[in-house]
């Protein structure tokens, strides 16, 4: 498990309407989104520098091979303008990032299982709706040429235009995601699994964020200064609302037999797998990706029988989203995809 934090901060502060960011930043997590800014956005005005002065002297040359190879690169690097960032810390042990980002430890830090997220996105292996990496730090701002280009990652071209920092900031730890959209996204509220209130947090504010996240059997810490100490440690606290129901987002109801027979199962495979595709069905009708579930069926390419449910989804970009199950020898059914 992969984890990694985002810095809230405390009441008292409005934005430009005049609206609460606290309670506007308690909304966005209760409704399992986050909100993603363009890098232009951000607080550093220096985000996305980087120097192409080589390239650009080079097209010259390359126009014999392309004539409009300045304007794709225009057009490409435009792009950068213009996804999503998603800032995260890999640590909560910095003061500094507690002051700057969390009003002076009146805020809060979220907890994100960075693998989940990233597995609930992922799910078409074709179009990625989500790339991750550790911000670097450098000295000087990095540098573009041809060689940039020949890497066959994505991720690692991505950090050459949006992926570097300032050394001066190499404190913040960052982890940095970044999405071909920008606004409120939605995401698969497991990928929140713990909230970390600041030393300073009024226990008002507190009850105010279990109350909105109840049911969701999130853990609960407050940062404690070390006596005679610079140091924070976290101390777990009680969840004020432990007994609430489950929290349930999103419940796609579905006709078992209908689904079977859309999959083409013969009479034979229905009656011995049928109560297996219950059981899948039901670890996976909370889903917060699926809108409806179009078919199952059963794959022959294996072995072993391979349970496989498609569903459509409600992202236009990835519109089906399947899932894959085996049945283990104590006879139950587990995912594997």
């Amino acid at each position: 498990m992969s984890k990694a934090y985002k810095y809230r901060g405390g009441r008292g502060i409005l934005d430009k309407n005049k609206y609460s960011i606290f309670e506007r930043d308690v909304t966005t997590l209760a409704n399992n989104q986050l909100y993603l800014p363009t890098k232009d956005s951000l607080n550093d005005p220096t985000e996305g520098v980087y120097g192409d002065d080589a390239l650009r002297m080079s097209f010259n040359i390359l126009s014999k091979y392309s004539h409009n190879v300045e304007e794709q690169y225009n057009k490409f690097t435009d792009k950068f303008s213009k996804v999503g960032v998603y800032s995260l810390s890999k640590t909560l042990e910095n003061e500094l990032l507690w002051t700057y980002y969390a009003s002076g430890h009146t805020g809060f830090a979220i907890e994100y299982d960075i693998d989940v997220l990233e597995q609930s996105l992922n799910y078409n292996s074709y179009v990625k709706q989500l790339y991750i990496f550790d911000v670097e730090y450098l000295n000087d701002v990095p540098q573009i040429d041809i060689s940039t280009f020949r890497s066959n990652k994505d991720v690692e071209i991505l950090k050459r235009f949006i992926g570097t920092k300032s050394s001066s900031w190499s404190h913040e730890k960052e982890v940095r995601l970044i999405f071909d959209k920008t606004g409120l996204l939605d995401i698969d509220y497991k990928a929140v699994t713990a909230i970390y209130f600041g030393c300073r947090m009024p226990v008002s504010d507190i009850d105010y964020i279990m109350e909105k996240l109840k049911g969701r059997k999130l853990k609960y810490y407050k940062m404690v200064n070390i006596n005679n100490s610079y140091r924070f440690e976290t101390k777990e606290i009680e969840d004020k609302y432990f007994d609430a129901p489950a929290y349930v987002p999103n419940c796609v109801s579905y006709d078992i037999d209908n689904l079977l027979l859309c999959g083409a199962l013969s009479n034979d495979e229905i009656k011995t797998y049928k109560n297996y595709f219950i059981e899948a069905f039901e670890m996976i009708k909370d889903d917060p990706n699926i809108k409806e579930f179009s078919f199952a069926t059963i794959s022959s390419d294996h072995q072993e029988p391979i349970l496989k449910i498609f569903g459509n989804t409600k992202t236009p970009l990835t519109p089906v989203k399947s899932f894959e199950f085996k049945i283990g020898d104590d006879k139950k059914v587990l995912r594997i995809r």
